[in-house]
């Protein structure tokens, strides 16, 4: 492996902790040897011979996430008894619960929302996520320069997605963190998580082929479907749309934070943290850096 590609980790000598039952891939939580930290293992998707790229994706989301700010999983790539994937760290610290969003919509009583299976999901939308977020604090460790709420950083998990093409924002990928202990504590915003199906991660390289060819075309078929797009409504937003009328009922400050870090990305280090990913194939790497161009040119746009 060359010394500028991100290490792929052997965690097969690492004890499984419990498995994990939410989601289609195989899942569990590992232990790090030496060290009091637990980590989320997922494995990758093959379907029809087909390796599909999640492992790859989570690893390059994250390091754009850095990039724009979002409080977000450390992930690295990994191999388990010859079962490539990668691993995700523990978004708890210590003394917390993790809380999916479902769980939240539910016990707050959201208006109109229940979960939903398949296309259907009432009440998972923008509006009752401001709402049952009302009394919660950001993610521990943000510091964006302003009194962040919380729905003010979930505003910035969805301009990840619309850049990134990360449709997969249901009701069980987002969540909130509760304290266990006696004395209590504030509900707060879990860092965001499970960014596997993002930038094409899915596409063979002769599908990669064709869709190169109008990469503009493709990004504006991104739609947020995980999101009930509101009664009466036939067409489904797209991952920008949806971004950008969430940003528009978050405070004056979020309003001009998001954009204006999404601006300052430079894309020449976006190229450089693709080209550091290793499983990618040559393919896949153009077409994600010109998704991510397309996309980043689509948000902005979309603020002014």
């Amino acid at each position: 492996m060359a010394d500028d590609q991100f290490p792929i980790l052997d965690v097969s000598g690492w004890t499984v902790a419990v498995n994990e039952t939410v989601g289609v891939e195989a899942k569990y939580w590992v232990e790090e040897p030496g060290a009091d930290m637990r980590w989320l293992f997922k494995s990758v998707t093959v379907k029809e011979g087909h390796v599909h790229g999640e492992d790859w994706a989570e690893r390059a989301v994250a390091g754009l996430a850095t990039m724009l700010g979002v409080p977000c999983a450390r992930v690295e790539l990994a191999v388990r008894c010859e079962q490539n994937g990668c691993i995700s760290a523990d978004l708890r610290p210590p003394g917390q619960e993790l809380q999916h969003g479902q769980l939240l919509l539910e016990e707050r009583k959201a208006p109109g929302y229940s979960h939903g299976t398949g296309k259907v999901h009432p009440g998972h939308t923008v509006e009752n996520i401001r709402l049952v977020l009302e009394d919660a604090l950001p993610p521990p460790g943000f510091e964006p320069g302003f009194e962040a709420s919380a729905y003010d950083v979930f505003v910035g998990y969805l301009m990840l997605d619309a850049w990134v093409a990360n449709r997969d924002r249901h009701d069980n990928n987002w969540a909130v963190l509760r304290s266990v202990t006696a004395s209590g504590g504030p509900l707060r915003l879990c860092g965001s998580y499970d960014h596997a199906s993002s930038l094409g991660f899915n596409l063979t390289e002769e599908r990669l082929l064709v869709v190169l060819q109008n990469v503009t075309a493709w990004c504006g078929r991104g739609t947020a479907w995980r999101f009930d797009p509101g009664a009466g409504t036939q067409k489904v937003p797209t991952l920008v749309e949806l971004a950008v009328k969430a940003l528009q009922a978050a405070s004056p400050e979020a309003r001009q934070y998001w954009p204006e870090r999404l601006a300052q990305v430079d894309h020449e280090l976006v190229l450089a943290l693709l080209g550091s990913v290793p499983r990618m194939s040559d393919l896949a790497r153009t077409f994600a850096g010109k998704v991510l161009d397309v996309n980043r040119r689509r948000v902005l746009d979309a603020c002014d």
